[in-house]
């Protein structure tokens, strides 16, 4: 498949993350009664819609998010199906849910990649390419690909296989040694003679290794545990970079938009199922917990207003808080723009 249809079906996969986490909202806001304006999958121009009890549900023809509009969310209606109009634990619960539906997302999708796929317990080594020009391996008739299984007689030590290998191959008589290769199926034998380099003072047949992961399965109950310890990691990374963003310890490059993320799930995608489903997990995970942080515009910011209304006993101004996440929104926009050229032109000069 071409470049452009990875990025495609990376944009498609990160909607599917922003809808979902606007399902959430969606979900708590119908069961604790909340008028709902507008449920949207994509953005930009509508190209479907239907209205079903009083709710609009639209496909807009841009795969890059999705949105659920409350009635009266930053406005003084005087009804009492109104976002405003809602007690504050039920306005807390709303919000709080787009982010523990991608905090489920990413914990349902780490017990399936953990179960089905397994977590990577070693890197079986294999030739990736040759370091220089008729190398030792080269001559000796190794080929990209050749799966290394022993060396000597040697076999391979079943766990940390790729250190095994370079420990043999130092401790080799680098005057000749069998070299012993899985190929298409086969095993085969190959001496590599005269590969005591000199200059660096160590034995070197000239490749340059690949690793090919082995995987081992869990089950439910470890898997579980395994996802929820991986959630809370998560976390834990994710403020220490915004204290390391703060301290101004983030360089270009470090942080990407939504064109980034798209091209990472892309670059996930062309390698196998495993890694796309392990940074959909990281991907869904992290959109949950920074969609907590408490500021302007994000479910935190506004849930940092509806516990102020909750300490003073009465509701800050509509006009006031919507003018705050107004402001948030437009900055908010303005750094997704410059992340976007951003990416482009890494994705570019890469």
């Amino acid at each position: 498949m071409s470049v452009v249809l990875y990025f495609i079906i990376g944009l498609v996969i990160l909607c599917v993350f922003v809808t979902l986490h606007e399902l959430g909202h969606y979900i708590a806001g119908r069961a604790l009664g909340f008028g709902i304006v507008e449920f949207a999958v994509g953005m930009g121009p509508a190209i479907i819609k239907k209205t079903k009890n009083g709710i609009l549900y639209t496909l807009r023809a841009l795969p890059v998010g999705g949105m659920c509009r409350f009635y009266g969310e930053d406005e003084e209606t005087g009804d009492g199906r109104a976002f405003g109009a809602q007690k504050p634990w039920k306005r807390a619960i709303v919000l709080a849910s787009g982010a523990l539906m991608n905090l489920i997302t990413a914990v349902v999708l780490a017990v399936i990649a953990l179960m089905a796929i397994g977590v990577t317990v070693d890197y079986i080594p294999a030739v990736d390419s040759f370091t220089f020009e008729n190398s030792p391996a080269q001559l000796a008739g190794l080929e990209p690909g050749d799966v290394f299984l022993a060396v000597d007689g040697q076999k391979l030590t079943p766990r940390d296989q790729f250190n095994s290998l370079l420990s043999l191959l130092s401790n080799a008589k680098s005057e000749a040694c069998t070299v012993t290769v899985e190929r298409g199926g086969e095993t085969m034998d190959f001496t590599v003679r005269d590969f005591y380099s000199e200059a660096e003072g160590r034995n070197i047949i000239g490749i340059m290794i690949s690793g090919m992961p082995v995987y081992e399965k869990m089950g439910l109950g470890e898997a579980l545990g395994s996802s929820f310890r991986y959630i809370w990691e998560t976390i834990k990374a994710l403020y220490g970079f915004i204290g390391m963003l703060f301290r101004g310890e983030i360089k270009q490059g470090d942080v990407m938009g939504p064109v980034g993320i798209a091209f990472l799930i892309a670059d996930a995608a062309k390698q196998n199922v495993a890694q796309l489903l392990y940074i959909a997990v990281l991907i869904s995970a992290n959109l949950g917990v920074f969609n907590l942080m408490p500021l302007p515009a994000l479910d935190g910011g506004r849930l940092v207003f509806v516990g102020l209304e909750a300490v003073r006993r009465k509701p800050m101004p509509p006009e006031k808080e919507g003018l705050v996440h107004l402001v948030g929104i437009v900055l908010l926009l303005g750094l997704i723009a410059y992340l976007t050229v951003t990416d482009i032109i890494t994705r570019i000069g890469g």
